[in-house]
């Protein structure tokens, strides 16, 4: 079992941690942090990395718990995500397999950060075909002698990170191998399967 935070479409580092588990608990509870990847995420582009936040209602600089986080949506970021995943990695070899249920996630509109994670997380799991179960805090689990795991990466150092996984990016040619990037980036390189073989390696 891996007990640890909500990330908006983890770095590679998150998942590989779940490599191996039968079970994700996922802290629901916890405080939300400025400059995480609770409503963060990276992706590619020409330019180097991409950075798209999730706005929140009472603005990043608080520390609400995660399951009172309300999402804002005085700007349209929904569909400026989705325009910019979409015009990165339209030409990565798997795009087009996960392109409209993406394009489905996105036009859903949830009220609680929490919802949307989860979402995430689900739909993810779903094109990895992973075999682990998805819980919260909320399940009234006996988390006492479970230990938390943190990502030790956030989106000011994710790149630090080893370049062990290594695979063909769609921007290679201009920016060089980018190491640590959000899951989808593997996955519309790889699909699901051989991306969950890679991140799978210990």
């Amino acid at each position: 079992m891996v007990y640890t935070d909500l990330h908006y479409f983890g770095a590679l580092t998150y998942y590989n941690a779940f490599a191996g588990t039968e079970r994700i608990v996922f802290d629901t509870q916890a405080a939300f942090s400025k400059m995480s990847f609770k409503n963060r995420m990276v992706i590619a582009s020409a330019q180097g990395p991409l950075h798209l936040t999730i706005p929140v209602v009472g603005g990043r600089d608080q520390k609400t718990p995660m399951d009172q986080m309300r999402i804002s949506y005085e700007s349209k970021w929904q569909s400026q995500h989705f325009k910019s995943i979409y015009t990165n990695y339209k030409r990565a070899p798997f795009f087009e397999y996960y392109v409209d249920s993406l394009k489905l996630l996105y036009a859903t509109e949830y009220e609680f950060l929490n919802d949307f994670l989860l979402a995430t997380q689900n739909w993810t799991k779903q094109q990895l075909k992973a075999k682990w179960e998805i819980e919260t805090v909320a399940s009234n689990l006996d988390l006492s002698n479970v230990p938390k795991w943190i990502d030790p990466f956030k989106p000011n150092n994710f790149q630090s990170a080893t370049n062990r996984f290594q695979y063909q990016q769609v921007f290679d040619h201009a920016t060089g191998f980018i190491p640590n990037l959000c899951i989808l980036d593997v996955l519309f390189a790889m699909g699901g399967k051989q991306a969950l073989n890679l991140l799978s390696e210990k």
